[in-house]
């Protein structure tokens, strides 16, 4: 086991210990031993200043869960500052990683600190988000880097020649996505269309805009961004990149980002729901989830399955969504507790399941087995809500570590653990396809609204394979999505082998069978006033648009 010298790294070392699997200790261990021998000929109490702003910079990115290489970068911010030459010893000591990092955050201060220091936080909070969320370093470096090709004379080529082909390659891409105008603009199909070809070339850029718009709504001000532009900027957020952050699996950033255009655009309704969150009645949830925790703890305790246990709220946007689709005021939405248990083993999710069923009575229709049968963005996790003390409705979600990284970081966590840049999802391809074939403007924003911006459900082919489709969709928007010809073919359905009308809205989890009648002549009319995908629409109105031409033809 490794021992440190040092009381201030190992509490940092600690720190991260508490929330990652691979806190990387000996690379904080060797950052602090560098950092000594560096400031070794410095005078005693300037060593101790710097050695302390070093310790403080890494311990605030460690209570942020921040990637260690990040932490220790932070740690040597301050050494490079006073002595640029040092990154090449930073490089050969601790590697490339924490080097780019230190050479990207130097760079951008060199640029930004005394003339435009603004831009110059901007850069640095935006990267220490993207930190949080388990991304790749060269994805860190470039949310640095990225406010640069746009407000100094510093060139794209320059950038080039002073860092890597993936730094300046994803610093590059951003720049083609910086603005994507989302109301009354001309551009806004074309805006989308570059987005399409920036996340196909590497998806690490729209999560670096999704934590550079976070950024810029919280301190828009700072950055002296006017109302109008801000708006923007929250729409862009709302409507386009927290749907591509649920696609992706990064749940913290969906609703971190949900949650500050909510502040911006309906900044009323945003004031009602955070006033029934006022310091009294916070303290009294708050004691709420306390007991529950207290009581959960004890009986998995007594169980035997070792757990960490979360409580939280629900974010403002989704209990403003929830009361609007509901049509419910805030004090009749009852689960807007949630309480997250994490756990060592996939089978002490399934006994931690149990447990919470012998000490509360499950809501009826309420429990999901995303472990058994994942989201099409890998999400895995137990759902259940109960009656839970007081007979409040209060959900549970049970996952293991791994999951909950997952749940939490999604596509994100891959190019730092798996290092699988280049693997796209098959959504992103297919949109790729549909952008090519769909030259038509109208007819790309209908699909790309279809297949991005809709709520989506996820539901099953009989051999288990996963289909994700729009809220509402129906038995026949899944028989179309499998192929045309079985969509032109479908005569009925069953649903969790149960029969159904082809129009019955399906829901997630629902296991759909299609029953096939090879003589039948082709779809129905009616079928276009209830499918909800437009790849349906599209293959019911082309059969009947062709059928003139076929009969004159036999004429």
């Amino acid at each position: 086991m490794l021992k440190y010298k040092y009381m201030g790294i190992e509490k940092i070392i600690e720190t991260l210990k508490e929330t990652q699997a691979e806190p990387k200790a000996e690379l904080l261990a060797k950052t602090f031993d560098f950092f000594q021998k560096h400031t070794a000929a410095i005078g005693f109490f300037d060593k101790k200043n710097l050695q302390s702003a070093a310790l403080d910079a890494g311990l605030d990115q460690a209570k942020e869960n921040a990637l260690p290489e990040f932490v220790a970068a932070n740690m040597l911010f301050g050494l490079a500052r006073h002595d640029g030459a040092i990154i090449k010893d930073i490089r050969e000591a601790l590697g490339s990683d924490v080097a780019d990092i230190v050479q990207s955050h130097e760079f951008t201060r060199q640029q930004f600190e005394e003339t435009q220091k603004p831009l110059y936080d901007h850069s640095c909070r935006t990267a220490a988000r993207l930190a949080t969320v388990k991304i790749s370093v060269p994805a860190i470096c470039a949310a640095l880097l990225h406010e640069i090709p746009a407000h100094t004379a510093v060139s794209m080529e320059e950038l080039k020649k002073k860092f890597s082909p993936e730094i300046s390659g994803l610093t590059e891409n951003f720049q083609k996505i910086r603005n994507i105008r989302t109301a009354n603009s001309e551009q806004f199909v074309y805006h989308l269309r570059e987005m399409v070809l920036a996340m196909v070339d590497d998806l690490r850029v729209i999560i670096i805009k999704m934590c550079s718009n976070l950024d810029r709504i919280k301190h828009g001000t700072e950055l002296a961004i006017d109302a109008e532009k801000m708006k923007n900027i929250a729409r862009e957020s709302r409507e386009l990149l927290a749907p591509v952050a649920d696609l992706l699996g990064i749940w913290q950033l969906r609703w971190q980002l949900e949650d500050a255009a909510f502040e911006i655009l309906e900044p009323e309704e945003f004031k009602k729901i955070a006033y029934q969150f006022n310091v009294d009645e916070r303290k009294n949830r708050d004691k709420y989830i306390q007991k529950t925790k207290n009581i959960a703890a004890k009986a998995l305790a007594e169980a035997n399955i070792a757990c960490q246990i979360e409580g939280r709220f629900k974010h403002f946007y989704s209990i403003h969504r929830k009361m609007l689709d509901k049509k419910k005021g805030f004090d009749d939405i009852g689960d807007i507790f949630a309480l997250r248990i994490i756990v060592n083993e996939v089978d002490h999710c399934y006994r931690a399941l149990g447990i919470i069923h012998r000490l509360w009575r499950p809501k009826f229709r309420r429990i999901k087995d995303y472990i058994a049968a994942p989201k099409s963005n890998n999400y895995r996790s137990l759902h259940t809500t109960v009656f839970g003390v007081n007979g409040r409705a209060t959900e549970f979600q049970i996952r293991t570590r791994e999951m909950d990284e997952t749940a939490n970081f999604g596509v994100a966590a891959h190019w730092y653990y798996k290092n699988a840049r280049k693997k796209v999802p098959p959504w992103i391809q297919e949109l790729l396809v549909k952008q090519q074939e769909y030259k038509n403007d109208a007819e790309f924003l209908t699909k790309f609204k279809s297949d991005i911006l809709n709520d989506r459900i996820y539901v099953y082919t009989p051999k288990g394979d996963v289909v994700s489709l729009p809220a509402g969709a129906t038995p026949i928007d899944f028989a179309y999505h499998i192929h045309s010809e079985i969509g032109h073919k479908c005569a009925g359905a069953k649903v969790n082998d149960l029969p159904v009308a082809v129009n019955t809205p399906l829901a997630t989890n629902d296991i759909i069978e299609i029953i096939v009648d090879r003589t039948q002549p082709g779809p129905k009319r009616e079928w276009l006033t209830f499918v909800k995908t437009e790849g349906a629409k599209k293959h019911i109105e082309n059969h009947f648009n062709r059928l003139p031409v076929e009969r004159s033809f036999r004429l």
